[in-house]
């Protein structure tokens, strides 16, 4: 019976902190993007890469679209990729998970760095949508 009640309480837990979670990455992305703008080298953030946000509205599709511009990106100040990891997590909880970039305008990076960060305080401000409960 303990087993059981402990099996349940962490499966409500685990369910239960999935919107937590999109506010976590978010929190997350924007700290990442501040921290690259303004430890990185000028030469880096010169990059030009597709501006998806030219042609998509700021939403988790945007985001991922973002990751997979970012995937080929090298930028010094985050050799973990943790923009990007975190971008596509966020995609992945918000079932995004095969999105297609058709944008063709190209920006530098720093550009759209700031973009993801508009984005995602945007969506941050954002009350969470939770599941209704079905009676």
């Amino acid at each position: 019976m303990r087993t059981f009640l402990l099996l349940a309480l962490t499966f409500v837990a685990v369910n239960g902190s999935q919107p937590d979670l999109r506010k976590t990455l978010l929190k997350d992305i924007i700290v990442f993007v501040n921290q690259t703008l303004h430890n990185h080298s000028e030469k880096n953030l010169k990059q030009f890469v597709r501006d998806i946000f030219q042609s998509v509205r700021c939403s988790g599709e945007a985001l991922c679209q973002a990751a997979k511009v970012l995937n080929g990106v090298h930028l010094n100040t985050d050799p973990n990729n943790m923009i990007y990891r975190n971008l596509f997590t966020y995609a992945d909880l918000t079932v995004h998970r095969n999105c297609s970039v058709t944008a063709s305008e190209e920006h530098p990076v720093k550009d759209f760095l700031k973009k993801i960060k508009d984005c995602c305080q945007l969506l941050y401000s954002k009350p969470v949508s939770r599941p209704k409960r079905v009676k």
